[in-house]
């Protein structure tokens, strides 16, 4: 019988810096690639532990897997909600690192495994894409408020470029799904429910790549749309969701509003919480947005899946 103790070894990472927590002090390296080759030395056959910190910490934990280290990306909420159990209120990048290995150490994450290439550059394109788009947003408001005849020919300029560049990531995301069966089969799975267009499959490809593996309860709470008891002796609370991932919940909305209008399923499911149960209509498109998921999940797992739409 193996009892040999996992030694964890917690890392923050920030846009500039990743602090590692090593041997019980704090080491500081650059977010570079240098930095990382750096940190894959120092830590040997540790358990390298990060938060997910929305982008910042793939670089360091594609690169150390690659690598062959054993790598776990974790919730922040759930550290931080640790640290505070531990009576740690203080908060500094050294510190969370040290949070996070003893986090590590008390709840043994599962580790992580190196996305395949065409995975990974989904991801950075469907993230890039969503960045231009928030770029032209912020520069067409500008706009609206520039009088200035030079300030306007700049911004104009400026989302011209923005445009082409979108363009351009758009033609990379659809060139990349047509070139990988496997993920064009699941976009295309995913695109024949009413209401999941293409921005939503590439989406969801790129930021749920466990579609298809998954169950209706685990799709649902990776999201971040299962809802949880509050309840406590004879209180009985609202159900509320919380946590998951953001960008997921952005675009499930979004079709959502779509498919209240042109899915018969999604709108009867609709039309009734609202109307016949009550609801308050963000709660019923809410479960609009858990039905559509659970239902690309079936769609991708099961190729005999019909859409009763």
């Amino acid at each position: 019988m193996n009892c040999e103790k996992k030694i964890y070894c917690g890392i923050d990472v920030s846009k500039k810096h990743l602090d590692a927590f090593i041997d019980g002090q704090s080491v500081r390296y650059d977010n570079t690639l240098k930095g990382i080759r750096c940190l894959a030395q120092r830590v040997g056959d540790r358990h390298c532990v990060f938060e997910s910190t929305g982008g910042y910490e793939r670089l360091a934990a594609w690169t150390l897997l690659a690598g062959g280290k054993t790598v776990s990306i974790v919730n922040p909420g759930r550290v931080r909600d640790y640290a505070k159990s531990m009576g740690q209120l203080a908060k500094t990048d050294l510190i969370d690192a040290q949070m996070i290995t003893r986090y590590a150490e008390a709840a043994s994450p599962k580790a992580n495994e190196l996305p395949p290439e065409d995975q990974r550059t989904l991801s950075v394109l469907v993230d890039r894409r969503q960045q231009l788009i928030d770029m032209s947003l912020a520069e067409s408001n500008r706009l609206e408020t520039a009088g200035e005849l030079t300030l306007r020919r700049l911004i104009e300029k400026h989302l011209k470029w923005l445009r082409k560049q979108l363009t351009e990531v758009e033609e990379q995301v659809a060139q990349l799904i047509k070139n990988n069966p496997e993920m064009a089969e699941k976009a295309g799975r995913i695109r024949s429910i009413k209401g999941l267009g293409p921005i939503c499959a590439v989406t969801l490809l790129g930021h749920l790549p466990e579609l298809g593996t998954l169950s209706r309860q685990e799709a649902a709470a990776l999201a971040g749309l299962a809802p949880y008891n509050r309840d406590s002796g004879a209180f009985r609370g609202r159900r509320h969701i919380c946590g998951g991932r953001k960008r997921l919940r952005a675009c499930l909305y979004m079709a959502a509003v779509c498919a209240v209008q042109h899915n018969p399923v999604m709108k009867e499911l609709y039309t009734r919480l609202v109307e016949e149960n009550h609801r308050p209509k963000k709660v019923a498109l809410t479960a609009v947005m858990r039905k559509l998921l659970i239902a690309a999940n079936s769609a991708v797992k099961n190729p005999d899946f019909l859409v009763a739409a």
